[in-house]
């Protein structure tokens, strides 16, 4: 949101980050597994060395994660990943953990050099003695930064019983979506009297020039996921300023804010 307020700044390409997941353990590893540890992006905008995280858990916080559901739980970039120039690269140091400290193992150790040539494909494995990991990823031409906030309005509360899965998707790319928030048994993390909702992840890079942002809830009773509600609304980006819109669910109204930014080189 470095321009965001006061415009200024430059579109730049950029690297959607979609989602990582543990395709694959060896090595006396086994499912289920506790994963701690961290993934950064690095581009053209770390000068100050500055990381952008994209997935970080201490020991004590561990994200559980299944044969069935291997994806970890991202929490970044917290902008967007510059990828002009020199297209930067992945850090990813993570551990599954032991029943003691001394028992933990290395999950996977790399640092990923994104090249110019191989940058735009989609998905990506990368093997490490312990695992192979599985990045889907995308190249976003010439994107302008979207950063999403919601927050309850109008009185509303969360249906009880629903569950919710809220979106954020881009024009270009219509086989992907960026996760936002997932929670069951309709607990909404609700963090402020202002209503304002804690996303997992707001941050979504979007093409500057006849782009699109649409953000989408979908909400279902756990015992029922076919009868489902949703809706979604679909944002032009600016190069500064604000856009608002509102999401519904039943009586439940959910504003939407983009805060649209560029980014300085």
């Amino acid at each position: 949101m470095y321009y965001t307020d006061c415009g200024g700044g430059c579109s730049e390409e950029n690297l959607q980050i979609f989602s990582i997941k543990v395709e694959s353990i060896r090595g006396g590893l086994r499912w289920p597994l506790d994963v701690s540890g961290i993934v950064t992006a690095r581009d053209t905008l770390d000068t100050d060395r500055k990381r952008n995280i994209v997935f970080a858990r201490s020991r004590s916080n561990c994200q559980t994660i299944t044969e069935e559901c291997p994806y970890l739980e991202l929490t970044g970039p917290t902008r967007g990943v510059v990828a002009d120039f020199d297209p930067g690269s992945f850090e990813i140091v993570l551990k599954a953990k032991g029943a003691t400290e001394s028992d933990d193992r290395d999950l996977s150790f790399l640092v990923l050099p994104l090249k110019e040539h191989e940058y735009c494909k989609y998905d990506r494995y990368y093997t490490s003695r312990r695992s192979t990991l599985e990045l889907t990823l995308r190249h976003v031409d010439r994107s302008v930064e979207a950063t999403i906030h919601m927050r309850l309005v109008g009185g509303s509360s969360w249906p009880r019983g629903l569950q919710g899965v809220f979106t954020a998707s881009i024009g270009s790319i219509d086989d992907a979506e960026v996760s936002l928030l997932s929670f069951q048994d309709d607990k909404l993390p609700v963090i402020a009297d202002d209503g304002t909702i804690k996303l997992t992840r707001r941050v979504v890079s979007v093409e500057r020039k006849r782009g699109e942002l649409k953000v989408s809830i979908m909400a279902h009773c756990a015992s029922d996921e076919q009868d489902a509600t949703t809706d979604d609304i679909v944002f032009t980006p600016k190069n500064a300023g604000r856009s608002c819109g509102v999401l519904n669910v039943g009586t439940c109204k959910i504003q939407i804010t983009v805060a649209w930014s560029l980014f300085d080189l």
